[in-house]
């Protein structure tokens, strides 16, 4: 038996920008555990529900290797005497 009306939860675009806009407020949000962000998420009003703490920590995860590589390595042209 199944029901139409199944809902597992908010999806992985709307965790991604309700997490990345948490934590524009609030940075230190990244370096708690999965389980608290996620009610941290619901809580504060960034989501209607709780996400799951597994995706989460996924979310995190590519937030921070996304910040990594977004470092500069280059100068500016102006800046670069060539």
């Amino acid at each position: 038996m199944t029901s139409g009306n199944i809902r597992m939860g908010p999806g992985p675009d709307e965790v991604l920008d309700a997490l990345k806009r948490a934590i524009d407020e609030d940075p230190a949000l990244r370096h708690k555990p999965a389980e608290e962000i996620s009610k941290e998420l619901a809580r504060n009003g960034y989501l209607e529900e709780e996400p799951d703490p597994v995706l989460v920590a996924e979310m995190v995860e590519g937030i921070e290797d996304e910040d990594a590589t977004a470092q500069p390595d280059e100068l500016p042209e102006e800046a670069n005497p060539t």
